[in-house]
């Protein structure tokens, strides 16, 4: 009797053992999949990016803008910390239009 309780013991460890596989085989595969999705996604992205074109200013070059200034005002510029000031900005736009583009414009 205990040989015919020991094969059933052994029998359901591997059914048990088959059934975590195929459920380890499903969650790789949705992972997989969710994975390629996401690159997908980014790829869409970076092209959409791609097809955008700088506004004509800045494919001139910041040093058009800044060429021009004379030097009393560049070092007034310069020492108040103007630079630093535009890059927070800039940085702050940077992160509103990704949010937005992000969340498809809902934000």
């Amino acid at each position: 009797m205990n040989d015919l309780i020991d094969w059933f013991a052994e029998q359901w460890q591997a059914f048990v053992d088959w059934v975590y596989e195929i459920l380890d085989f499903l969650l790789n595969a949705l992972l997989w999949l969710s994975l390629q999705t996401f690159e997908k996604l980014l790829e869409g992205f970076r092209f959409i990016f791609a097809m955008i074109e700088p506004p004509q200013f800045i494919q001139a070059g910041i040093s058009q803008f800044t060429g021009g200034i004379s030097s009393d005002v560049g070092y007034l510029l310069g020492a108040t910390g103007f630079s630093e000031a535009l890059g927070i900005i800039g940085i702050g736009y940077t992160f509103r239009l990704t949010r937005k583009v992000l969340t498809l414009f809902q934000w």
